[in-house]
């Protein structure tokens, strides 16, 4: 409980921020850090930083713990907020153009897709063994090709059964977006994980009424 007022407090200073409109959801930001712990997660790319409501919040939960956070990001005023928005937390982030201005050398074992990338085919190289990618929001036309270029994928829609607070940018009668989370050679453990999220998705569409796990979030005034 602790943890998850911590991370409603950290993720809600982007409820205010300018460029608020594209943030990403609480719900969406909780499975990161889930799956961030429950995979052991060292290296992380996302694709399409924005103004940082994610990478500001996993950064400021995972504090102490060694992580290697990347991104993309070219717009100047995303550039210019990343820097105001995360605060100390910015010199943790290497931060690049594109996917190909990235090291080949380096590999990553979450890549966040937030954003477009005309190179994105390219990420199969930059992802470690047994990598998992997770999509944020729809993006269809991307799903397609990353299960294109990951064949032996197993893959997961995780929605929410929480509206958004009265206090984010979205209209409160809307749903808290959601995910999808690609495993794109998956171990035995992430099967199983794949599995239960799989279950817990069916229970959502078919009981959309009842609540599945705590996920209240605490507005913080």
């Amino acid at each position: 409980m602790k943890n998850k007022l911590r991370l409603s407090q950290v993720y809600q200073k982007f409820f205010k921020a300018e460029g608020n409109q594209h943030i990403a959801s609480e719900y969406a930001i909780r499975k990161l850090v889930q799956l961030i712990a429950r995979f052991k997660t060292k290296s992380i790319l996302e694709i399409g930083l924005g103004i940082g409501s994610i990478s500001g919040t996993i950064l400021e939960i995972e504090k102490g713990e060694n992580l290697n956070y990347s991104g993309t990001e070219t717009n100047a005023f995303c550039l210019e907020s990343l820097n105001r928005n995360l605060g100390a937390n910015f010199s943790k982030l290497n931060i690049y153009s594109g996917i190909k201005e990235i090291p080949a050398r380096n590999r990553f074992d979450l890549i966040i897709i937030d954003g477009k990338d005309q190179d994105l085919g390219k990420i199969k190289d930059l992802l470690a063994k047994n990598g998992i990618i997770v999509i944020e929001g729809d993006r269809i036309p991307q799903q397609v090709l990353l299960e294109e270029l990951f064949p032996n994928n197993k893959t997961v829609h995780s929605i929410s059964l929480r509206k958004n607070s009265s206090g984010s940018p979205f209209p409160k009668e809307e749903w808290q977006g959601g995910l999808k989370i690609i495993f794109t050679d998956p171990t035995a453990g992430q099967k199983l994980w794949w599995v239960k999220e799989k279950i817990l998705t069916k229970l959502k569409y078919k009981y959309p009424g009842r609540h599945f796990g705590s996920s209240k979030i605490n507005v913080i005034n």
